[in-house]
């Protein structure tokens, strides 16, 4: 049976139903008004990747190889021990040519595994480059001339100029120099 609405003088009165149906329809319409009315905020700006980053991370996969190594041929260690902090200075001086926003977001994706008190033999991060002394040598030797190359195209490519290409020809220079050590 169809809902009556009564009739009380010149208005008329609506039902329960009928008064909740007429506040739904204008909750939904108000929505959709809302929807069209509200401009989006402007959008956030890529930033480009720096090229400074992917060189930090391989930096630190170079430290972390040479830890391991250091680890599993300790007969190695007085030789190894100063490439690897030179790597780890080399690592350092990149992540304070990065703008914080990128130093953040570098830490996030790679947290930093702290080193032992004392060196971080005690716990090598990874596989070491070979599986007797020679081998490792000639592994390191090699993943020294990648890092070289990595570090020269870098360089190259840089036109932001003064500190970065400060940095970037030293970080070069020793890794050149390193490939010699390791002969």
């Amino acid at each position: 049976m169809p809902f009556a609405t009564r009739r009380v003088g010149p208005l008329t009165t609506l039902n329960r139903r009928q008064v909740l149906g007429g506040l739904l329809a204008a909750g939904a319409a108000g929505s959709l008004a809302g929807c069209v009315l509200v401009e989006p905020g402007p959008a956030v700006p890529a930033v480009a990747a720096d090229p400074l980053e992917k060189l930090t991370v391989e930096k630190q996969a170079l430290v972390d190889l040479y830890d391991a190594t250091i680890g599993a041929h300790s007969s190695l260690a007085g030789r190894l021990r100063p490439l690897r902090d030179a790597h780890r200075e080399h690592r350092d001086a990149l992540l304070e040519l990065l703008d914080a926003r990128r130093r953040a977001a570098l830490a996030r994706a790679t947290p930093p595994v702290p080193n032992p008190p004392g060196d971080a033999e005690s716990a090598p991060r990874g596989k070491p480059a070979g599986a007797s002394p020679t081998a490792a040598l000639t592994a390191l030797r090699a993943a020294e001339k990648v890092a070289s190359a990595a570090s020269r195209t870098a360089c190259l490519a840089e036109t932001g100029g003064g500190e970065r290409i400060t940095v970037l020809g030293s970080i070069c220079a020793g890794e050149a120099s390193h490939e010699v050590a390791l002969a």
